[in-house]
């Protein structure tokens, strides 16, 4: 057994398990180079937006795009994006999108949640049906529906306006259901029937009992969700097209739509500026993620 080993016996075991052939050494050798490959080709469009945000339009021109800024102390680029001289500062865009994704959010976690505890915990004629049909719903091609989407908000008043992107974005989608769905089938049924004995009622179970034990999957399912409509380009640009209404990635398009009398330079320290947010914000809550999805996998 293990707990037998003797050190020696142990280090020879390491030793074998460590020693190089020809052939291995070659498969690692080959796996390393294609990691640094891979990772040169990641990291270098980064840097050289990194560095061509610190540039002046001069030096952006005439100067490689990979190469160092002149001085790393130059932000009027940044600047010139926090605050136009003319149009909305990106500031009001970063305040629709944190609007519309916080409504949406609040939405997507009631509804959501809700729906899974209906499909997982009652039996009625048709729900393999319902699930299987929101299932199939998701497959019909997005390019199919804007006409239809369009009139149902301009029947509904949303049309144009920040709301209609909180109606949109609020549907929860299959992924989560799927999510919360998972979690609820690790919470054991006897909960309910204990719940039940002591006369609460389906919703008390549910606002009570298990809303608070679906804390990691929410927590997964809402980064999951920020981080989409925060990259999310088609939605708002189709139905939310007022310039007042802009989220961050419409504001970013408009950047780049304007050339003419803005510096590519300036473009990159927009381009910094929508990144920064996303990457902080992934790099804290990374773990929620990973423990939502591992937690939700093992049954017990």
């Amino acid at each position: 057994s293990l707990g037998a080993t003797t050190p020696r016996s142990q280090q020879a075991y390491f030793t074998r398990r460590l020693k190089l052939t020809p052939g291995n050494l070659l498969v690692r050798t080959v796996q390393d180079f294609s990691v640094f490959v891979a990772s040169i080709a990641l990291l270098l469009p980064r840097w050289s937006t990194i560095a061509g945000s610190f540039k002046t339009p001069v030096e952006y021109i005439n100067t490689s795009h990979s190469a160092p800024p002149a001085n790393w102390l130059n932000f009027d680029n940044y600047r010139q994006v926090l605050f136009p001289q003319t149009g909305l500062p990106i500031g009001w865009a970063f305040f629709n999108t944190a609007m519309i994704m916080g409504c949406a959010v609040v939405l997507l976690v009631i509804f959501g949640t809700m729906l899974a505890f209906v499909l997982n915990r009652f039996r009625f004629p048709g729900r393999r049906l319902l699930l299987g049909t929101y299932a199939a719903l998701v497959a019909v091609p997005s390019i199919l529906t804007p006409v239809s989407t369009f009139q149902v908000l301009q029947f509904l008043g949303l049309a144009n306006s920040r709301w209609a992107l909180v109606a949109l974005y609020s549907g929860a989608d299959i992924v989560s259901i799927l999510i919360f769905i998972q979690f609820i089938r690790n919470i054991s049924t006897e909960i309910d029937d204990s719940a039940r004995i002591e006369g609460a009622s389906y919703f008390q179970i549910f606002f009570r009992l298990i809303l608070p034990m679906l804390a990691p999957a929410i927590a997964t399912v809402v980064i999951l969700r920020c981080v989409y409509i925060y990259n999310d380009f088609v939605l708002p640009f189709l139905y939310a097209s007022r310039p007042s209404e802009s989220t961050v990635s419409i504001m970013l398009y408009n950047f780049t739509g304007i050339t003419n009398t803005i510096s590519q330079a300036v473009i990159m320290a927009a381009v910094i500026i929508v990144i920064l947010p996303t990457l902080v914000g992934f790099f804290f809550l990374q773990r929620f993620i990973y423990a939502g999805i591992t937690s939700g996998s093992v049954k017990g």
